[in-house]
């Protein structure tokens, strides 16, 4: 199992990693707290050349960990997608469940702790990455975390390992069915590729100004119920173009304009 931490620096990953860690080994679970920040803190001074070779050793590290049956717990900021996205692929490469976890405070909160930290990190640092953070599933549904925890209350650490194990055992059952029913898997792939695609209509359009700025709301709308109409609906083999032409016939219906 790989479990995916995402949140900004102060907004207390370390803490949470080390607790839930000790939370699995009390109930027998091998597991290995993994990160780029942590190997950057091997280093007596930190220079810019280093990351290409901290971010291959951490990708090392997880995998080697994986192999030997622990379950890694990146305990890293994971701000961009691409970066969640990434672990995920890794986590599905060695077929092994993957949990996301956010953590959460706003962006005055993580500013106070850093300070009260000694700043490590610059404040501007934080609150350049705060303006860059890409909020899990704000883009894309596969990025929707499975965990989120407001660090400003009071976490219980025995509840949230109980929930990890819930989840876990759900994505085990699911990854079961389907090894039972293959079509399941090539449809949550299509799935993306039609999320992906009708984005890119959508984006298209508004660059070209065929959609105005206030009808954004509404067209997201739109587009989520049209995949959700495609995902009730059976499909033997999925023609690409086609599905296209019917989610802009789907927008000319829906916004009384005409896209084609």
């Amino acid at each position: 199992m790989i479990i995916i931490l995402t949140g900004l620096p102060s907004v207390g990953k370390s803490t949470f990693s080390k607790t839930i860690s000790k939370k699995m080994s009390e109930k027998n679970m091998d597991n290995i707290i993994l990160g780029t920040d942590l190997l950057r803190e091997s280093f007596p001074i930190w220079k810019e050349s280093y990351e290409k070779y901290i971010r291959d050793s951490n990708t090392y590290l997880i995998k080697k960990a994986l192999e030997n049956k622990f379950s890694v717990i990146v305990d890293d900021t994971n701000y961009y997608n691409s970066k969640r996205r990434d672990l995920i692929n890794i986590a599905k490469s060695y077929d092994t469940v993957y949990i996301t976890i956010y953590l959460k405070a706003p962006l005055n909160i993580l500013l106070t702790r850093n300070v009260q930290r000694g700043q490590k990190i610059p404040n501007e640092v934080i609150k350049d990455m705060y303006e860059k953070f890409d909020t899990p599933g704000s883009k894309y549904s596969w990025d929707l975390p499975d965990i989120e925890i407001d660090t400003m209350k009071k976490i219980n650490y025995d509840e949230i390992l109980n929930e990890i194990l819930k989840i876990s055992k759900f994505k085990n059952l699911k990854a079961i069915k389907k090894l039972e029913n293959p079509k399941m898997d090539f449809l949550e792939n299509d799935l993306q590729k039609i999320d992906s695609m009708s984005r890119q209509i959508v984006g298209n359009l508004i660059k070209t100004g065929k959609i105005d700025n206030k009808e954004i709301k509404k067209v997201s709308n739109i587009r989520k119920s049209f995949l959700k109409e495609f995902k009730s609906i059976e499909h033997e083999k999925i023609n690409f173009k086609k599905i296209e032409e019917e989610f802009l016939i789907y927008l000319n219906e829906n916004l009384k304009k005409d896209f084609i």
